[in-house]
């Protein structure tokens, strides 16, 4: 692998590319050379395993990842981002750099073409991604060559086809910005994962690997936990960072269940957990009185005829409970008109956005 980039040629690096880290991507770059080799080692990597990366940033971690993995995937939004990775990671062998959004236009799941390539590789060996990739070193430091910018482009470094792995991993320093959108996505999704190991906020992996019952039980935790097992290896103070956040960070291993969830239980008791934890400092039968504009008593009696207590608060009840809620007959078609006007509000809100960044890019030239 080349040598990593000590943070002094980083930022010199960037300033010859134009760019910088940007908040709006949750751009830290982790520059601990130690931690990076402790979170390979960690996620227990051989050449058995294909790894997704999902940020790629200076390449600091991928580098160490393709040192020991069979086969990685990296995907990074950031172009300037895109463009410097790859030319620092020239000479690697075993890896794919992938420049898109990971999360999908609508911003539910994944991106679908990144699914439904690495299923197709974990089934036959074969990486769809790859027939759109770009040619060898045919784009320049300062451009790409092929498509828009706001679409996916490939570019491999790979000499021929994709080494064969048998176990999928998901290692990563996650974008703060969407990092828990991230990981239910990628739980979601009916990828393979063995394992995901991915350095998050502090105070998100502590929401995300909360068990039921404790303190920071909720709405992120509900959906991890219908999927997987999760714990925080270690604590990663800001310092590590460039630019140094305001928060300390951790490790967060997730194991998945051998078991997947029946996706449309899963999915009914996501939009029940979604409206209930709106309210979630009230008891669950206001909440949910709240959320579906029906009368306290006629929630309370859902609740108490599911087994469930009216006066828990919702990170309260059982996650056996949430289920038998979500599953009935009178409660589920209310959470779904009450889902469908908050989907037609946010989609309001996200138009109005729209006419607002045109505006001004008319108006004045620029991208909001």
């Amino acid at each position: 692998m080349p040598e990593p980039l000590k943070l002094a040629d980083l930022k010199l690096r960037m300033q010859a590319y134009g760019i910088r880290p940007k908040k709006k991507f949750g751009q830290n770059i982790l520059c601990d050379f130690n931690l990076l080799k402790a979170i390979v080692a960690d996620a227990e990597i051989d050449e058995g395993d294909c790894v997704l990366e999902i940020g790629t940033g200076a390449g600091s971690l991928t580098g160490y990842l393709c040192d020991a993995a069979g086969l990685v995937v990296s995907v990074e939004v950031d172009t300037g981002m895109f463009e410097m990775a790859r030319d620092v990671l020239t000479g690697v062998e075993n890896l794919v750099q992938v420049r898109c959004d990971a999360l999908s236009q609508q911003g539910r799941g994944l991106d679908d073409e990144l699914v439904g390539s690495l299923l197709e590789y974990m089934r036959s060996g074969e990486l769809p991604l790859l027939d759109s990739a770009e040619s060898g070193d045919s784009a320049g430091p300062t451009g790409l060559s092929g498509p828009p910018r706001d679409r996916m482009l490939v570019h491999s470094h790979l000499p021929g086809k994709p080494p064969r792995c048998g176990r999928l991993k998901l290692v990563a320093n996650l974008p703060y910005s969407v990092a828990t959108s991230v990981l239910i996505a990628a739980l979601e999704s009916g990828l393979p994962f063995e394992r995901m190991l991915v350095m998050v906020q502090y105070d998100v992996a502590e929401k995300l690997a909360a068990e039921p019952g404790g303190k920071h039980w909720g709405l992120p935790s509900l959906l991890r936990w219908c999927f997987a097992d999760a714990s925080i290896k270690r604590k990663v103070p800001a310092k590590v960072f460039w630019p140094k956040p305001k928060v300390e960070s951790a490790l967060l291993e997730i194991r998945p269940k051998a078991k997947r969830p029946d996706m449309a239980e899963y999915h009914r008791l996501r939009r029940l957990a979604h409206v209930l934890f709106q309210h979630r400092r009230k008891a669950s039968s206001n909440a949910l009185a709240l959320a579906l504009h029906e009368d306290n008593w006629q929630t309370s009696e859902w609740i108490a005829g599911i087994g469930g207590d009216p006066t828990a608060r919702p990170e309260q009840l059982p996650p056996e409970v949430m289920y038998a809620l979500a599953a009935h007959e009178e409660v589920e078609p209310l959470v779904r008109k009450a889902m469908q006007l908050h989907e037609d509000q946010l989609a309001a809100k996200a138009e109005k956005l729209a006419r607002r960044a045109e505006w001004k890019r008319r108006v004045y030239g620029e991208e909001e």
